[in-house]
C-alpha cells in the first residue's frame, strides 16, 4: 500500500505541474490571440479609412469627368461657330462690294503668276525672255500682295467686318481657353487615376494584412481552447487522485491503527498473565492492561 500512495503521489505532482504549464500555455495564447486580434481591428480600421477615402477620390475624379465633358461640348459649340463665322467672313470677303479691290481681279493675277512660274520652272528660255519673265514675275507677285495688303485694310475699316472679326477673336479665345482648361482637367483625372490605382494597391495590402493577423487570432485563440480544455481535465484528474489518495493514507492509518492494537493485545495478554501468577507489575505495565481492557 506504501508503494501504491507513493506512485500516486508522485503522479498527483506531476499533474499539479501539468495543471500549472497548461494554465501558463492558455494565458500567453490567450494574450497572443488579444495581440493578433488588436492589430487586426487595427488594420480593418485602416483599411476602412483607405476605402472612403478611394471613393471620395472616384467621386472626385467622375466629377471631373462630368465637368470635362461639358467643357469639350461647349468648347466644340464654340469651334462650331467659329466655323460659321469664317465661312461669313470667306464670304463677306469675296463680295466686290466691301472693297474696291475685287477679290476675282486677285485670283486672275494669282492665276497669271503661276502660270509664269511654271513656264520659268518647264520650259527652255533665251536668257532675254527669261529675264523678262523674271521681272514679269516680280512684278506680279508685288501687284498681288500689294492689292491683298489693299482690300485687308479697306475691309477691317468696314464695320460689319470689324465686328465679324472681333467675334471670330472672342471665339477662338473662348475654345482656345475652354481646350486648355479641358487639357488641364484631363491631366488632373490622369493624376487621380494614377493616386487611385496606387491606393487600391496599398489597400490590398493592408487587407492581406489583417486577414494575416485575423487567421493568427484564431490560431492562438484555438491553442488557448485547447490548453483550457486540457487545464480542466488535468484538474478533474487531480481531484479524482486526491480522493483515491485520501482514502489510501485513510485505509494506512487504519491498518496502521490495527497493527498498534493487535501490539498492545498482545502484550496485554502477556502481563494479564503475570499479573494473575501474583507477578509484580509496574505503573507502565498497568496502564498498558487499562488500555487493552483487562483492568
Amino acid at each position: 500500500m506504501t508503494d501504491l500512495l507513493q506512485e500516486f503521489e508522485e503522479k498527483r505532482d506531476i499533474l499539479r505541474k501539468a495543471i500549472e504549464e497548461h494554465i501558463k500555455k492558455r494565458d500567453e495564447a490567450a494574450q497572443q490571440s488579444r495581440n493578433y486580434a488588436e492589430q487586426r481591428d487595427q488594420l480593418n480600421a485602416k483599411a476602412h479609412e483607405m476605402r472612403d477615402q478611394v471613393k471620395q477620390k472616384i467621386s472626385q475624379k467622375n466629377a471631373l469627368i462630368e465637368e470635362v465633358q461639358k467643357i469639350r461640348t461647349e468648347k466644340e459649340e464654340h469651334f462650331q461657330k467659329l466655323s460659321e463665322l469664317r465661312k461669313e467672313y470667306k464670304k463677306i470677303t469675296e463680295e466686290a462690294n466691301y472693297a474696291s479691290v475685287n477679290q476675282r481681279d486677285i485670283k486672275a493675277k494669282e492665276r497669271e503668276l503661276q502660270k509664269l512660274i511654271k513656264k520659268q520652272e518647264t520650259m527652255q528660255l533665251p536668257k532675254a525672255e527669261e529675264d523678262k519673265v523674271v521681272q514679269e514675275i516680280k512684278r506680279l507677285s508685288n501687284e498681288i500682295k500689294k492689292m491683298k495688303e489693299d482690300r485687308e485694310k479697306q475691309l477691317s475699316e468696314n464695320e460689319k467686318v470689324k465686328a465679324l472679326l472681333a467675334e471670330i477673336d472672342k471665339e477662338k479665345t473662348l475654345a482656345r481657353d475652354l481646350k486648355k482648361r479641358a487639357e488641364e482637367i484631363s491631366n488632373q483625372i490622369s493624376e487621380i487615376s494614377n493616386d487611385i490605382n496606387k491606393s487600391l494597391q496599398e489597400l490590398d495590402e493592408v487587407r492581406k494584412k489583417a486577414d494575416e493577423m485575423h487567421e493568427m487570432a484564431i490560431k492562438y485563440g484555438k491553442e488557448s481552447e485547447q490548453e483550457h480544455e486540457a487545464f480542466i481535465q488535468a484538474k478533474n484528474d487531480l481531484k479524482d487522485l486526491e480522493k483515491v489518495i485520501a482514502g489510501l493514507r485513510t485505509k494506512k492509518r487504519a491498518t496502521k491503527k490495527k497493527e498498534k492494537d493487535d501490539e498492545l493485545q498482545q502484550k496485554a495478554e502477556v502481563l494479564f498473565e503475570k499479573f494473575k501468577n501474583g507477578e509484580e507489575l509496574t505503573t507502565d505495565d498497568l496502564l498498558i492492561l487499562q488500555k487493552a481492557g483487562f483492568l
